[in-house]
């Protein structure tokens, strides 16, 4: 199976940021000058709800999982692992002897590879991602990333971009405080420049998402230092104009706000309902209710939804409808 990530897109700005607020109609309605959107972007992840793995089939895959790891040494020798443990360069593998085991200790240098049995199940995985069974993905993934979590800094790359597939699935799960601990540990694995943005996204995203504002912070501006406005997301953007908005920064948090949404391309890139949200609320906290107005009109017609996942955004939300509701105009999804 190859992993695939997004590619970061380079096309130029349809005009200046600069420009994009004078060209509004002063009655807030005018015409807007981004490109029409048929349909918003879809999230990472389907939705479609799913029923727990069988019991019968689940006992089977933790039977497999479970079976010994390989430890092909470079000398020829095989030895079948039933626990490893890793300290530093040097790796203990316990093999059963008998009623008891016998503990073997190899340097990494002495290891040419490993065979791990369950290897179909990240197909399997990837499969339940693609139909929309996301809740047997999540603990098909779970029971990979505990069998394989020890190693993983001697396996080839390809296997910790294989578990930001499992990043994502806990960040659309009940329990996404999980997917701080799963960074810390893929992170200094991976070297492919699209899977660490991807992997940052993850940890960005999961910041934000629990509220953990003052970590947030320095990853959202890391982010908007090293990517372009007009790329596949515009999540840092929106970090990090959401947090000005809350700090009362409400000229930064426009400005921010607003570079991913002049810049971006048919396609909506992801986040993008997000800034939009961050525009219209520093443009409201600054009283230019006729822009607002005007962004919150191509919000609409670029098919996109107001987040009300976002708490920073319910003041400016509650705000806007009542100016929405004085002009008899259709309100946001509430």
């Amino acid at each position: 199976m190859i992993f695939t990530l997004p590619k970061v897109g380079t096309r130029a700005p349809t005009r200046p940021l600069q420009n994009h607020r004078s060209n509004c109609k002063a009655d807030g309605w005018g015409q807007p000058s981004l490109p029409l959107i048929l349909t918003c972007l879809g999230i990472l992840l389907p939705t479609i709800a799913a029923a727990a793995i069988p019991p019968d089939q689940h006992a089977a895959i933790y039977a497999e999982l479970h079976e010994p790891i390989l430890v092909h040494l470079v000398n020829g020798q095989t030895i079948p692992g039933h626990s490893i443990d890793v300290s530093e360069n040097q790796i203990q593998v316990a093999t059963a002897k008998g009623a008891g085991e016998a503990i073997y200790t190899f340097e990494s240098s002495e290891i040419r590879k490993y065979t791990i049995p369950g290897e179909s199940y990240k197909n399997l995985a990837v499969e339940w991602i693609e139909s929309g069974e996301t809740d047997n993905a999540l603990e098909l993934m779970r029971l990979l990333y505990l069998q394989r979590v020890k190693i993983l800094p001697f396996l080839p790359p390809s296997e910790s971009h294989f578990f930001i597939y499992y990043l994502e699935l806990i960040l659309a799960s009940p329990e996404p405080a999980r997917a701080i601990a799963v960074t810390g540990v893929l992170k200094p694995q991976i070297s492919n420049p699209a899977a660490l943005r991807t992997l940052d996204d993850a940890v960005l995203d999961s910041y934000n998402s629990l509220q953990l504002y003052d970590a947030a912070r320095p990853l959202a501006e890391a982010w908007v230092a090293q990517r372009d406005p007009y790329g596949a997301s515009a999540l840092g953007y929106y970090v990090l104009g959401a947090d000005k908005l809350r700090s009362e920064a409400y000229d930064e948090a426009l400005e921010l706000a607003l570079q991913p949404i002049v810049f971006s391309t048919p396609t909506p890139p992801d986040k993008l309902a997000h800034c939009y949200a961050t525009a219209i609320s520093a443009a409201l906290a600054l009283r230019d209710k006729a822009y607002a107005l005007t962004l919150y009109r191509e919000m609409q017609e670029r098919a996109l939804n107001w987040p009300l996942e976002d708490p920073s955004f319910a003041a400016h939300f509650n705000k806007l409808n009542e100016h929405l509701e004085k002009q008899k105009t259709p309100t946001l999804n509430q």
